[in-house]
């Protein structure tokens, strides 16, 4: 009798065990945000949060920690438990740019986080004043080297990824232009339109609008082919220039040592999410191009980037501020 009652309560032990191993998530999420409220990375979090909540069946709130270019973000979800309920959106600026800009990295890009999905993925485009005299990248390009260091190029700070795309172009268009760095990519953008610096790389998301509204010319594209919404603004292979081709990555990351049972539930989750028509068009809105991977994928791209950026970066002399 005694042996019968062991092994009941042996079996209700692994029943139980089980049932809390599969009852993830039984509160709330949090998504770690590196940017502000309001702008293009966080509409897109929200509208991905929202279904990714509803598939696993629980809220996901998405918390806003701006700064050091999403280091600040980053660094949080480092600091938490491995537990599933903190989320990040790691962008290439944090995990690809600052290894090599920072000179006190707070973490590790490659050991520190465990690498889910990626997310969005958001070209970059070479912008001009819709007032500007270049109406090409060829007339802009052709300026630069009669006149090297005369013309200006904004960016959204040192180290930030219009500053290395910048510094990208210069590189392979022959060129040399004066860098203008801002305390982000709005009052660049402004500035732009005043005609007080004479362009500006920047990500789609925030330039596309003003290409529209007629307050900005697009001359290039960082992508292997034109953007659906901007099909007139030719890709850098068109303007001679084929190794210009960047764009800003985002993706999914936790804690290291995220349980690999967990970690397969928020990647189920977040790939089906990923590829509902509903988030596909709102990412589009923002100008971005919803995409998933396989966490081993995800840090590989991650890796490979880093291989390619790091010695761009060095060439060019960034370093953080």
């Amino acid at each position: 009798m005694l042996r019968v009652m062991r092994g009941m309560l042996c079996v209700a032990a692994l029943l139980a065990f089980g049932s809390a191993k599969a009852a993830f998530p039984e509160k709330p999420i949090v998504l770690i945000v590196p940017f502000a409220a309001g702008g293009p990375a966080d509409v897109m979090a929200r509208t991905l949060a929202k279904s990714m909540g509803t598939k696993l069946g629980q809220t996901i709130v998405v918390e806003n920690r701006p700064g050091a270019g999403g280091l600040v973000g980053i660094s949080g979800v480092t600091r938490a438990a491995p537990d599933g309920y903190t989320l990040g959106m790691a962008g290439t600026g944090a995990m690809v740019y600052a290894p090599f800009i920072s000179p006190k990295m707070p973490f590790d890009a490659l050991k520190d986080v465990t690498y889910l999905t990626t997310m969005v993925s958001t070209p970059n485009l070479l912008v001009v004043s819709a007032n500007s005299p270049f109406k090409t990248a060829a007339d802009l390009m052709a300026a630069a080297k009669r006149e090297p260091d005369k013309y200006t190029v904004a960016s959204a700070g040192v180290g930030s990824s219009t500053h290395v795309v910048g510094a990208l172009f210069q590189r392979e268009a022959g060129i040399k232009l004066r860098h203008v760095p801002y305390k982000g990519g709005a009052p660049a953008v402004q500035d732009l339109i005043g005609g007080q610096v004479d362009m500006f790389i920047a990500e789609v998301p925030a330039v596309a609008h003003l290409i529209k509204a007629g307050k900005l010319r697009g001359l290039m594209v960082t992508d292997s082919k034109r953007l659906a919404a901007l099909p007139d603004v030719p890709t850098a292979a068109d303007v001679g220039l084929p190794k210009v081709l960047a764009a800003g990555a985002y993706g999914i990351v936790a804690p290291h040592g995220l349980p690999n049972d967990i970690a397969a539930k928020i990647v189920e989750a977040a790939t089906a999410a990923l590829r509902t028509p509903d988030v596909v068009e709102k990412f589009a809105e923002q100008g971005g191009i919803a995409q998933s991977s396989t966490p081993d994928a995800y840090r590989n791209q991650v890796k490979a980037e880093q291989g390619r950026w790091g010695p761009i970066i060095k060439a060019a002399g960034i370093t953080a501020e």
